[in-house]
This record gives structure tokens, sequence and C-alpha cells, in this order.
């Protein structure tokens, strides 16, 4: 298989970011509970784009293959970075 790995994974840069966001969280007087919550929602996000595309490959059929975060394979005749990169804008990918 050939392997279509992205350098976007995790990174120290990725975590002081996380950190920063809760900070200002507590510093704006929010509460432990949705600190806690925020905190462990982008944690999950993080650890799932992670592990999607640093097991991404591409076969010799050309058909994409990577491992979701609950350990399932996933497939795709398409690149599917781009559906990735564009999740979560709220207006369809336009």
């Amino acid at each position: 298989m050939t392997s279509t790995r992205s350098d976007y994974s995790f990174s120290y840069w990725t975590l002081l970011i996380v950190l920063a966001v809760l900070g200002l969280w507590a510093h704006a007087g929010e509460s432990v509970v949705s600190i806690a919550f925020g905190g462990a929602v982008m944690s999950f996000g993080l650890y799932r784009d992670h592990k999607r595309r640093s097991t991404l490959r591409q076969r010799e059929d050309g058909v994409y293959v990577w491992i979701e975060w609950h350990g399932g394979e996933r497939r795709s005749f398409c690149d599917p970075t781009e559906d990735w990169d564009s999740e979560g804008d709220g207006d369809g990918g336009d």
C-alpha cells in the first residue's frame, strides 16, 4: 500500500493551543465542569483526526483505507482528507 500520510498530526503546538483555550475559559470564569467537558471534546477531536490521518493508505487498486478511532477500517474511492478538512464548518463544505 502507498502511504498518503499527511503532516497533520498531534504535536506539542496542538497541546499548547488546547491548554491556552482552556486557560482562557478558566480566566473568563467558566465552571470547572464546562472546562473539563470542553477539554475532553477537544482532546477527542484531536485524537480522532490523528488516528485517521496517521493510518490513511492508498492500495494498489486506488482505494483509500484508514482506521477510525474505534478500530474499525474504512474505505473510500476518493481522497477522504478533503471531507475531513471541511468537517464542522456548518455550510455544507461550500
